[in-house]
């Protein structure tokens, strides 16, 4: 529990902590959306497998007892015309093979209570009709004349009396299944708007424990930064003043040497040539970066374009169903008009003589009739055909919208790291000349002043003083950043050792002390304030 305590008042377990935070709203957030989905399956499967299959039993089951009668009176028409009738009476037998399947098939069915209760009542009826059409095909098949009155007597008289109960049981059936749909329908926007007002409510919490998180954090290591950061403050101008002494001294130095100089002036020319090198890499960090932002134009543009493709497809999708409803409403009309057309035929026999050039008309209405809904029904065909077609495309332009978006991404991310690249190089060339500019003041002011490294000698026991009591705050510091436990022993100055060890300095040994001990001071700085780490610890980014 202890190394939990201190672990967490470090930046390390805060930052950690923070970060956690957000996960566990998203996976409540994901849980409630994966449960709500759940339920709203749950209830697409019942009316797929149980509404839908029964409702579309019934609806073919109502067109092959239409089918039927349609072909029975045809027969009686065209007997009476005195033409073949062999063709009307066998698809007037495979309606009746397909009514007697689909009613085996709608038994076997799952049926609700309600419907259940309704089927019930009118179970013996569709034994009652089948046995009254296999009486009138019987009829039909004889060909003879009284067996054909008998059979339109039927199809007038017995048939038409038992087809009410059952076309009042289709009705009340599918009134059964519109209902059971409509309540399905409710449950799953039910489900619906609470899976969104549990996501609304998760998120809204979730965000003020996180900001308010956050806010406790940013505060306890403001001040704990803050603190430590007066007394570095406090440190460096001690420091300060003893580098004041030394720089004092340190003008009085000769640094005249030929070899220094001739160093100097190598050192310049390689930071000038660096400098063009850098300056080279930045140019052409600024074209990477034009190029990438044309090209992230060019891929928002083409999302938008996959964007308008999917809306388009869609569009057509919806004009290819409206496009179905209305031959559904075609082929219903020729249906229809066939039947004026039989019973104008029917009427035109009666009357004889008189009626042949009525009865004429009637057979040319007939036809054109039945071509309607064979054209009626081959153009149902092709607009489902280019439905599923329309759809299919929609799916993959869908898809190709996915991946598109995936490219924008990627594309938005490679300009933004160009444009950290060429700012990166900028900034770099902007360093690098002033390095050159201060190696060339270095250059043109070195001197050296050999009687002042005694001097030079007692500053550096003050200043070893001062860097023991960074080194203490720094050690504090990173507790901060890493928290108690997890701080190491920092080895003692360099200069502190050169002192101990060095009772008598020469003008020589001053100017060689000096140098390694600004070379220790930077590395024990890097080491334990990480500046090139990723938490960059001491910016905004960081916290």
């Amino acid at each position: 529990m202890g190394n939990i305590t201190s672990w967490f008042r470090g930046i390390k377990g805060k930052l950690l902590f923070a970060a956690a935070l957000p996960i566990v709203a998203f996976c409540m957030v994901g849980v409630i959306s994966v449960n709500g989905v759940g339920r709203v399956n749950e209830l697409l499967k019942s009316s797929h497998n149980e509404i839908i299959p029964n409702i579309l039993i019934l609806t073919d089951m109502r067109i092959s007892r239409n089918a039927f009668g349609f072909r029975a009176y045809s027969a009686l028409s065209l007997f009476k015309a005195g033409k073949d009738i062999d063709g009307e009476v066998t698809m007037a037998e495979q309606a009746l093979h397909s009514y007697r399947k689909d009613y085996e098939k709608y038994t076997k069915t799952s049926f609700t209570e309600e419907e259940k209760v309704l089927f019930e009542k009118a179970q013996d009826k569709f034994p009652a009709i089948l046995a009254i059409m296999e009486d009138i095909l019987k009829n039909l098949k004889s060909k003879d004349a009284a067996s054909l009155e008998k059979a339109e007597e039927l199809l007038r008289g017995a048939y038409t009396v038992a087809g009410v109960p059952v076309s009042e049981f289709t009705a009340a059936a599918l009134k059964i299944y519109e209902g059971k749909a409509t309540a399905e329908g409710v449950l799953a926007h039910q489900a619906e708007q609470s899976v969104k007002m549990w996501n609304i409510l998760t998120t809204i919490i979730g965000n003020i424990l996180i900001s308010g998180t956050l806010l406790w954090i940013a505060s306890r290591m403001s001040k704990e930064i803050s603190g430590i950061s007066e007394k570095l403050t406090e440190a460096s101008n001690h420091v300060a003043g003893a580098v004041t002494q030394m720089t004092s001294a340190g003008t009085s130095l000769s640094q005249s040497s030929t070899e220094a100089a001739a160093s100097l002036e190598e050192t310049v020319a390689s930071l000038e040539e660096l400098s063009s090198m850098v300056q080279m890499n930045s140019d052409n960090a600024k074209q990477a970066a034009s190029l990438s932002a044309s090209s992230r134009e060019v891929a928002e543009k083409g999302q938008g374009e996959i964007s308008k493709l999917i809306s388009s497809m869609e569009q057509i999708s919806g004009s290819s169903r409206k496009i179905e409803e209305i031959i559904h409403v075609i082929d219903d009309i020729a249906f229809q008009t066939n039947l004026l057309a039989l019973n104008a035929a029917v009427e035109a026999a009666r009357a004889g003589e008189q009626g042949k050039g009525f009865a004429v008309v009637a057979e040319a209405v007939r036809a054109l009739a039945q071509r309607s809904a064979s054209a009626a029904k081959d153009i149902t065909q092709l607009i489902k055909q280019s439905v599923q077609q329309v759809e299919e495309g929609s799916q993959i332009a869908s898809s190709s919208g996915v991946v598109l978006d995936n490219i924008v991404t990627s594309v938005k991310k490679v300009a933004d790291l160009n444009n950290e690249i060429a700012t990166a190089s900028t900034e770099q060339t902007a360093g690098i000349q002033q390095i050159s500019k201060a190696m060339n003041q270095l250059d043109q002011s070195a001197q050296s002043n050999a009687a002042s490294a005694e001097e030079i000698a007692a500053s550096s026991a003050e200043i070893d003083s001062m860097a023991a009591t960074s080194q203490k705050l720094t050690s504090q510091l990173n507790e901060v950043i890493h928290g108690k436990g997890g701080v190491t022993a920092v080895a003692p100055t360099v200069a502190a050792v050169a002192v101990s060890k060095t009772p008598a300095v020469t003008a020589s040994q001053a100017v060689k002390v000096v140098a390694p001990k600004k070379a220790a001071k930077a590395s024990a700085a890097s080491e334990v304030i990480p500046f090139d780490d990723d938490r960059q610890v001491g910016t905004i980014e960081g916290f």
